[in-house]
């Protein structure tokens, strides 16, 4: 009860502020798109053509294809805008915490220092992971219900996306205690987001190194930081309904989670308010 108290707290401070408002006025808008952007002919009670914004997807593909493509698009959209907006308006939500007046209330009620730090922490990935279902769930089941066609992978994509932004944001909550300051923490979580596919052409950039041991930090970044660019892929994939080769990627990134978080809290608890 305790914990849940401080996720509450976290919501309180994000309608506040009006992020939770505006994450979900941009879902709403999107799934609206699609109520009235997607059309489907029935022909003597046969599919028999889509519309997409005014635009007739050609005949030779058949709709589960077009359906894949749609959902796909949407995720891709979410893993890649969603999560630089989510970061974005997330950052001030660990540094605020440790702010005089702010923490002094914390630390005052019958909270132990993890549960503060956890509370914060979920709360940010609740907030993130309610928008995020709020808009797939919404836009699955117009894209279901409009084609007939019902992708439960589009579903577990939804869950993919929260995931790597709780990873992610596990790595802004370790940033935000170390630094107290929410541009750093979100300016290196940024480097690390956009730094993953450069890690993936490591074969490529070992040529150009004049040491091995320049490779073997190339390969102990890679191992450790959280794979974006993979997950990013894997959430695709599942989407789609292929076979996926590897989970390393998705199980190593909540690892790095859970460390992160077990020095954050290690951290915070050794602090002098």
């Amino acid at each position: 009860m305790k914990l849940l108290a401080v996720i509450q707290l976290t919501f309180r401070e994000s309608l506040a502020k009006k992020v939770f408002l505006a994450f979900l006025g941009i879902s709403t808008f999107i799934c609206l798109l699609f109520i009235f952007a997607l059309n489907l002919d029935v022909v003597n009670g046969v599919k028999s053509g889509l519309t997409f914004f005014g635009k007739r997807a050609p005949r030779s593909l058949d709709l589960q294809a077009i359906l894949w493509r749609i959902e796909s698009g949407v995720a891709v959209l979410l893993f890649t805008g969603g999560l630089f907006m989510s970061l974005f308006a997330t950052s001030n939500l660990i540094p605020a915490l440790l702010q005089p007046g702010t923490i002094d209330l914390y630390i005052s009620k019958p909270l132990s220092r993890y549960q503060i730090l956890l509370g914060r922490y979920l709360g940010a990935v609740g907030i993130v992971a309610f928008n995020v279902f709020y808009l797939v769930i919404f836009s699955w089941l117009v894209l279901s219900l409009k084609t007939g066609l019902w992708n439960w992978g589009y579903l577990l994509s939804g869950l993919m996306i929260v995931l790597t932004f709780a990873i992610l944001y596990a790595l802004m909550t370790f940033l935000g205690v170390v630094t107290h300051s929410s541009a750093i923490s979100l300016m290196l979580t940024y480097l690390v987001l956009f730094f993953s596919p450069l890690l993936l052409q490591r074969d490529t950039i070992y040529a150009l190194l004049s040491s091995k041991i320049y490779g073997y930090l190339l390969d102990g970044l890679y191992y450790f930081l959280p794979k974006t660019a993979e997950l990013g892929a894997l959430t695709q994939q599942v989407v789609q309904g292929g076979s996926v080769s590897s989970w390393m990627p998705l199980w190593s990134g909540i690892l790095f989670a859970i460390f992160m978080l077990f020095v954050s809290g290690s951290i915070f608890s050794r602090k002098n308010f």
